[in-house]
């Protein structure tokens, strides 16, 4: 026998073995493929390496990555990061979140989160509250967290905040779960629920009004306090009458309007000088929200506001869109409500330059007492085709872009069964509002208040 044909078989095969345990012993790669291609990038930068159908290679760095920084990435999609076997905190600082965070977006094994240096006041997914009717709240922590640092607006965050506080406060006081807050000089401190009002005129109001959730020290408030059963149904309002005629600042006014336990139903603000509005999350207590010569370019978000039924607003900028569809009550109460002038569903909007959109309620048949747009130069259109009545109508000073939709009425003021109907010149020459008058001639009555308006009755005959 050829020995040498036998020992060269034996050879190759021991090659190929070789070759295929060297497979063996190759790099490991992830079961899942990272479809994430922002945060692809960004671990790509990192140091991280994946192949080329988006495998993450599990090498030493993986294996050794709890805390991983994403400052200042702006990253915005969070899906995928559980692609780290072993990562546990998330570094989320200056990355242009706001005004809302919501922790349903982070895999459940970060249990870290530093979101300082960010303009969000607003923290979903954090805890669940489900209130009794007897008061009492039963609370569900939705996202577990053990380290928790915060950005300085998180002060204005009751909702949310302050509900995981009492939840989880002997373990925040311990340090067992670590929360802080970034102060106004950008230091941390640990989180508590102590706040000042740095007007003196605001914090006079507030002392007589509301009372009951100041601190022992007279001068500060504790946000975590429950408004009292009378100081809860006081209306928030900043005037001359109520002894705030001027005000450096508005801060504070969330502490009252976005409580969910405040129940006062009506923001007013009408001082002296123009005052800048904080962001505001209006709760469920609020119903009106009156405004005069304001700044409202931090935001108003109304999702919360389900009883809205009035927004009456003059010379109000900085914001460009406004949405009232999830209010439950506006327009859609009896008509013996909607046509009472102080309670009745109205929309008054004057000398708003930078207010482009209003979303409604997604209802038809809705009524109103009143409406106005004037001097609206920015609105894109006047759509009233959701209502059936509307006791005072006002529309004058629109763009002539502005898209104007008149409403089909069907009912009217169960006292004179009509209309008030008042438009400028420049309304009047529209032929969608010659055939609105012309349709309800007969129910229309000249009207006016907010507009210098035509004689729309004698031009409609000429």
């Amino acid at each position: 026998m050829n020995i040498k044909s036998l020992i060269m078989p034996l050879v190759a095969f021991c090659f190929l073995g070789l070759s295929s345990c060297s497979d063996d012993n190759g790099p490991s790669y992830s079961s899942t493929t990272l479809k994430n291609t922002e945060l692809m990038n960004i671990l790509k930068s990192k140091g991280y390496t994946f192949s080329q159908d988006g495998k993450l290679e599990i090498n030493d760095l993986v294996k050794s990555t709890v805390s991983l920084d994403l400052s200042g990435t702006k990253l915005s999609d969070f899906s995928g990061l559980d692609i780290l076997p072993n990562l546990k905190e998330v570094k989320l600082s200056n990355n242009g979140y706001g005004p809302t965070f919501d922790f349903a977006q982070l895999p459940a094994q970060i249990t870290g989160v530093d979101l300082t240096d960010n303009d969000i006041y607003d923290f979903e997914g954090l805890v669940n509250v489900k209130t009794e009717e007897n008061g009492d709240e039963t609370i569900t922590q939705l996202h577990k967290i053990t380290k928790l640092y915060l950005p300085q607006t998180a002060k204005f965050n009751i909702k949310d905040l302050v509900r995981f506080y009492r939840e989880k406060k002997a373990e925040i006081e311990s340090g067992s779960i670590d929360v802080k807050m970034e102060t106004s000089k950008g230091n941390l401190q640990k989180y508590n629920t102590i706040r000042e009002i740095p007007d003196e005129n605001i914090r006079a109001n507030f002392k007589k009004y509301f009372s009951s959730i100041f601190d022992e020290d007279g001068i500060h408030i504790d946000i975590s306090k429950r408004l009292s059963n009378k100081d809860r149904s006081n209306a928030c309002v900043f005037n001359k009458w109520y002894g705030v005629a001027t005000a450096e600042t508005l801060e504070g006014v969330q502490y009252i309007v976005n409580n969910p336990y405040w129940d006062g139903k009506l923001l007013t603000v009408n001082l002296t000088n123009k005052a800048k509005l904080p962001y505001l999350r209006p709760c469920s207590g609020l119903m009106t929200l009156s405004l005069t010569d304001v700044d409202a370019s931090e935001g108003i978000n109304l999702e919360d506001a389900t009883n809205m039924t009035g927004l009456l607003w003059v010379k109000v900028s900085g914001i460009s869109e406004i949405d009232l569809s999830h209010s439950t009550l506006f327009g859609q109460r009896a008509i013996e409500q909607e046509q009472d002038g102080p309670g009745g569903s109205s929309l008054v909007f004057v000398e708003c330059p930078d207010l482009k959109k209003i979303a409604l309620p997604e209802k038809s048949g809705l009524r109103s007492y009143m409406i106005t747009f004037a001097n609206m130069k920015s609105l894109e259109q006047v759509d009233l085709s959701k209502f059936k009545m509307i006791s005072n109508l006002e529309l004058g000073g629109l763009s002539a872009n502005c898209r104007v939709t008149y409403p089909e009425l069907t009912e009217f003021h169960t006292y004179d069964k009509k209309t008030s109907f008042a438009c400028t010149q420049d309304v009047f020459d529209r032929q969608e509002t010659k055939d609105f008058i012309k349709k309800y001639l007969k129910v229309l009555t000249s009207g006016g208040g907010y507009i210098d308006g035509v004689e729309w009755s004698s031009l409609i005959n000429n």
